[in-house]
């Protein structure tokens, strides 16, 4: 299975490397600048120094012309250079010589070899050997016309690459942690810039996060925060919710449509059995159209809850709520045997919910309480005051292996077909669901016992007033 990768981190990645690659570009550029600019320094200065001490040339007494040579320093550069320029100050060398290339006069170290160019008024660079057969050396000549002689003037060339290793030696020294510095804050610079920019994203997964099934019908991707190469991604999406949502429409209106239809040919059928005489086989007809009419019942009520379009949320005194359904539903139950009790139904508590799907939760209980339970058996409804209801009976309980949350539809507690549809309990937990509660199964005592817990309702200031 391949590793999924977070975008915001692979991003980082790829910026801290260009960063860093960024840093030796411009150092390798510099270098090269450097290096360079170096050869353009010695050119510039040696061309200055030749004009210089052109001027220093004079006569001997013998006529021969000579240069009267300032004094050098051989030392290393004074700081703030030191370490910068490595090695001692290069010495010059001289020859003066004439248009035959004669050497009238020459220096000890460094003095250049060759025969001088044509005459100009401008120094000319060049580079040779030197008279003792060392060099290469850099050679400016200048002709001096006031004598007829060419000065020329020698210097070796500097190690550049070892002057570039010690600039960029003494730089990485001084400047090295500031361009550390400089690399963590364009990465932590980068990464936050990647987050804001991923921010879009983040904002529809959690709207993504938010649909499901019971608001599908008006939930949606909103991309507009998102960025433009997403974009058809939330197109497809949505459109896929679109076709999902008229997918359950049809099949909830199928099931509407089909219970609906089946309803009157089972009503006939049920006159027409209840006109016969009484035998097993017409006991145990009748007992199957009372099953089936059960199951067309819970499906119509199961389609209903799926459209989730005909229950409106409001604030109600659940007491209130629960005593005027048992009135209307207890009686049945009364009448074949079972007994009802309720404590707590004068609690004033408020919760969120719909008249409609507290009913149909109570009347499924109680359905399932005279399918499972003997006759004589107790049903115990307790209000409480936090919005938990709980109904309990003294029957034998939900078979071993009964899921307590969760319930899956046509999941019944035993193999008997006549006993239930398994929808009943699915059927309640859909509805808590609907007003924001929860139903499950309470584990303990004798029989089952299954607690609805409601949304409590916010204070009404005028009525509190």
């Amino acid at each position: 299975m391949r590793r999924v990768y977070r975008l915001d981190v692979r991003l980082a990645v790829v910026v801290t490397v260009m960063s860093a690659l960024t840093l030796i570009g411009a150092g390798t550029i510099l270098s090269m600048e450097f290096t360079r600019g170096q050869f353009a320094i010695e050119e510039r200065g040696l061309s200055s120094q030749v004009e210089e001490w052109a001027r220093l040339l004079r006569r001997d007494p013998g006529g021969t012309v000579v240069l009267d040579r300032p004094a050098e320093s051989s030392l290393e550069i004074d700081p703030p250079y030191t370490g910068l320029l490595s090695g001692p100050r290069p010495v010059y060398g001289y020859a003066v010589t004439d248009a035959a290339g004669t050497v009238l006069d020459r220096s000890n170290a460094n003095a250049p070899a060759g025969r001088p160019g044509p005459a100009g008024p401008d120094p000319v660079l060049s580079s040779g050997p030197t008279l003792d057969g060392a060099g290469p050396v850099l050679i400016a000549e200048l002709y001096v016309p006031e004598f007829g002689v060419w000065l020329r003037l020698a210097r070796p060339r500097s190690d550049v690459t070892a002057l570039t290793n010690t600039f960029f030696a003494q730089s990485l020294e001084e400047l090295g942690w500031a361009a550390l510095a400089m690399l963590v804050v364009m990465v932590i610079t980068a990464v936050t810039i990647v987050r804001v920019s991923l921010r879009g994203l983040r904002r529809v997964a959690a709207q993504a996060e938010r649909i499901t099934f019971d608001n599908l019908g008006h939930q949606r991707l909103a991309g507009s925060s998102a960025p433009a190469e997403v974009q058809p991604l939330i197109a497809a999406v949505n459109h896929a919710l679109d076709s999902i949502r008229t997918g359950a429409v049809a099949q909830r209106d199928f099931s509407i449509h089909a219970a609906h239809e089946l309803r009157t040919p089972l009503a006939d059928l049920k006159l027409r059995l209840e006109s016969l005489a009484s035998d097993p086989d017409r006991d145990a007809a009748m007992r199957d159209i009372d099953a089936m009419a059960r199951l067309i019942e819970q499906l119509l009520q199961i389609a209903r809850l799926d459209g989730s379009t005909v229950f409106s949320l409001q604030s109600l005194q659940l007491g209130e709520t629960v005593a005027q359904i048992l009135q209307e539903a207890a009686p049945r139950l009364v009448s074949a045997g079972w007994s009802i009790e309720a404590d707590g139904l004068d609690s004033t508590v408020r919760i969120v919910g719909d008249p409609t799907l507290i009913a149909l939760i109570l009347r499924n209980l109680l359905e399932n309480v005279r399918k499972h339970t003997p006759i004589g058996s107790t049903v115990t409804v307790s209000l409480s005051d936090d919005g938990t209801l709980l109904v309990a009976d003294t029957g034998p309980g939900l078979p071993h292996g009964f899921p307590r949350s969760n319930f899956a539809r046509f999941v019944r507690g035993n193999d008997d077909t006549r006993s239930g549809s398994g929808l009943g309990l699915s059927i309640c937990e859909t509805a808590m669901r609907r007003m924001r509660g929860t139903f499950r199964v309470e584990p303990g005592g004798g029989g089952a016992a299954f607690r609805m817990i409601f949304s409590l309702s916010e204070p009404d200031p005028e009525r509190a007033h």
